[in-house]
């Protein structure tokens, strides 16, 4: 079927009242299914997004070009701006609907390539009961749905929050299903080593280990990880280590008493003038100019 001729609807063929700013729309699935007896014919939302998700019941997805997708509950199903999509659903079928204007993707995808990839097409996810991300989102969706249609201060802050979180955890999910099983890429295996000396920086820099020491840790030669680091961080390893050091520095001067002779041993420095040395190579400023310049801010 040409896709020029598949209707493009707002919320199926009805006239919802939304306002102008409408960007979000929750109903439950037999609230509008049972008005077309249980089947919704192909058509499309060219500025909206969809997430279904199924308690009960079971039915097909219809696709363009004649492709289906059974599905049956527990699960999600998310439809893609512009996707042409129908459904048959089971007359048992009961799930709540959320229909979102597309331009909330773009904050979403842009947080990661593969959670971008997984959001440009429609998808069917079995959910398992009993499992975090399934019942979550599953609660996501009720609030969602019990807080669109009340009337509190913060309502549409918090919603944000609510949808952003359910899209992402519906494509983390997704993302982690479609790679199990496959040998990670070389770029993927650096990521990974890159987050894990994230890590052992966060336990270890106060300890002012070499390089060897992490590349050790993560089975790597020193020249190696160095390179990872400066790829996947823009950096070398001492200069990330610099930068939890710097870090742990800046909190303690901040938001502790602790004087600063003592957050340099805190720190691991022998010798405090080196601790002053090191903060103002970094920051421009001494640690106790940098202590009395923020506290003066948060005076204000």
């Amino acid at each position: 079927m040409n896709t020029r001729s598949i209707p493009n609807y707002r919320l199926y063929r009805a006239k919802t009242g939304e306002s102008e700013d409408f960007w979000l729309h929750s109903e439950t699935l037999p609230e509008r299914s049972r008005l077309h007896n249980w089947e919704i014919a192909l058509h499309r939302h060219e500025a909206l997004f969809q997430l279904f998700t199924l308690e009960a019941g079971e039915g097909e997805l219809l696709e363009a070009a004649g492709a289906r997708q059974s599905f049956a509950a527990p699960c999600a199903i998310y439809i893609a701006p512009g996707a042409a999509h129908g459904f048959r659903f089971s007359r048992d079928a009961d799930g709540l609907v959320m229909t979102v204007l597309a331009d909330r993707l773009a904050a979403i995808g842009a947080s990661d390539a593969a959670i971008a990839r997984y959001l440009s097409a429609t998808r069917v996810a079995v959910l398992e009961r009993q499992e975090t991300d399934s019942e979550r989102l599953f609660l996501l969706a009720a609030s969602i749905h019990e807080e669109l249609h009340s009337a509190r201060p913060g309502g549409e802050l918090l919603l944000d929050a609510m949808v952003t979180e359910a899209v992402l955890r519906l494509a983390r999910r997704g993302t982690r299903a479609q790679h199990r099983g496959k040998p990670p890429s070389a770029r993927a295996r650096d990521r990974e080593r890159a987050a894990a000396l994230e890590a052992l920086l966060a336990a270890h820099c106060r300890e002012h280990r070499p390089v060897g020491f992490y590349a050790a840790k993560l089975g790597l030669s020193a020249a190696h990880l160095n390179r990872i680091a400066r790829r996947e961080a823009g950096a070398s390893v001492q200069a990330l280590a610099a930068r939890h050091l710097l870090r742990a520095a800046r909190r303690d001067l901040v938001f502790t008493p602790t004087p600063v002779q003592a957050i340099a041993y805190s720190l691991g420095f022998q010798d405090p003038a080196y601790f002053n040395r090191f903060f103002k190579r970094q920051t421009g400023m001494t640690p106790g100019a940098f202590r009395e310049a923020e506290r003066e801010k948060l005076k204000a």
